[in-house]
């Protein structure tokens, strides 16, 4: 049975609005388009490898599937932010809006779209419980290569009562007839996956998951914070019904994310929170002085479209965030990131090569175009002091060592790890 917004809300008892917190967010906030500066202007594009824009980096950096080191060009606006806020003349004054269309752009998806939430984790824990979960009952399908954060967010609705079924990697690889196998029709409401696995760098092929779980009645959720920025995304054509990223990877400046929620999927979403910024209208009162009288003490308000309206929380980055993105999500497009992409297969593609050469067994897949590359190593952590005496930089837990190439590395820091790398024991 479909609701309305404002059924929902009477259901949920969110009225009355906060109704003073609303007034003085329209009375002080001009819309930040008419307050934003200009936006940064960018050069040709640059070369890859493209040292030049990242002068601070030092050593070996190959640890961006991590957190992504920031340009020079995304440092210096976040100085010009601070200073605004600090009451330079001379500062700059990020837009939301203009991030949030950038962004937009980037994954082929409308601006309306996509909300900013603090974090990827947020984004699926918002969709989630849009969809009713935690549910006894409720049945949610995800994967082994799925994010471990959202691995024991599921664990824990489990013991709530919601079914669980886990598909397992084989061949470090989740394989769609596995995941067929485990989308029940009519009782699976939610299939949850990770665009690009963050452990190894497997990718799902997202059109083919939406296909296979909106055939049984069940909605795709996508985390694409390893594949945005890297790989070329098209949300709009893949199907997917919602996907969340954060900021600090691969879009090259940390402080936010970002939640694509399909406007045809919401019909069978309720609002996960309530808050007066989903609202586009201040209401009509009916409880002051001179007011007329009315069934409800306020009303005549109109939820936003689109993502704002439903998963709107009042949240807004700080300017720091924005600024970095300002420059950021430029500089990404001006590359092109079909040639960010190619960039890093060249790199991997040594690594897979030669890796295994040296006694380290690949848990990334050959055929993957991710700029992950991840090798099996038993207590990983004990070659943090070989590396870091060489000073190199990789992602060394859970016996596995993982590798993340971005637009400043050359094959000489591949060569710099496979030289710092001792032989693993034992056949590859």
């Amino acid at each position: 049975m479909a609701y309305t917004r404002r059924e929902w809300m009477l259901a949920m008892g969110a009225l009355p609005l906060e109704l003073g917190a609303l007034g003085a967010l329209a009375a002080c906030q001009p819309p930040d388009t008419e307050a934003a500066g200009a936006a940064p202007t960018l050069g040709p594009p640059p070369s890859l490898p493209d040292r030049a824009s990242f002068p601070d980096l030092r050593g070996t950096y190959l640890n961006a599937a991590a957190t992504h080191p920031r340009s020079a060009g995304s440092t210096d606006l976040v100085k010009k932010a601070i200073g605004t806020l600090a009451g330079a003349p001379e500062g700059f004054r990020p837009s939301e809006t203009r991030v949030r269309e950038t962004f937009a752009r980037l994954v082929n998806v409308k601006p309306e779209e996509v909300a900013l939430v603090p974090s990827t984790s947020i984004g699926e824990y918002f969709v989630a419980s849009a969809l009713g979960f935690p549910e006894r009952g409720a049945h949610v399908v995800s994967d082994h290569l799925h994010f471990v954060g959202s691995q024991m967010m599921y664990t824990d609705m489990a013991k709530r009562g919601v079914e669980v079924t886990w598909v397992k990697m084989r061949d470090n690889r989740i394989s769609l007839e596995a995941l067929d196998r485990a989308i029940v029709r009519g009782k699976t409401r939610l299939v949850a996956v990770s665009a690009t696995a963050f452990v190894n760098g497997f990718q799902h092929d997202l059109r083919r998951v939406a296909e296979i779980a909106h055939a049984k009645g069940a909605m795709v959720y996508a985390d694409i914070i390893q594949a945005a920025g890297n790989v070329p995304l098209d949300l709009t054509a893949s199907g997917v019904d919602a996907a969340c990223c954060a900021s600090y990877k691969w879009l090259m400046a940390g402080g936010t994310a970002f939640l694509y929620v399909r406007p045809s999927s919401q019909v069978r979403m309720r609002p996960p929170l309530y808050h007066h910024t989903q609202m586009t209208t201040l209401p009509t009162t009916h409880m002051y002085p001179f007011d007329a009288p009315a069934a409800e003490i306020v009303d005549t308000y109109v939820p936003k479209d689109g993502a704002a309206g439903m998963f709107g929380m009042g949240y807004t980055p700080s300017p720091v965030a924005l600024a970095g993105l300002e420059y950021s999500l430029p500089y990404i497009m001006n590359i092109g990131v079909a040639n960010v992409q190619a960039h890093a297969q060249r790199l991997t593609d040594r690594l897979k090569a030669e890796l295994p050469k040296r006694g380290y067994p690949l848990l990334t897949p050959l055929d993957a175009r991710s700029p992950i590359v991840t090798v099996a190593v038993e207590n990983a952590e004990r070659l943090a002091p070989v590396l870091n005496a060489a000073n190199v930089r990789v992602t060394l837990r859970w016996n596995h060592l993982r590798v993340g190439t971005s637009v400043f590395n050359d094959m000489d820091d591949v060569d710099r790890l496979l030289t710092a790398l001792p032989r693993a024991q034992g056949p590859s």
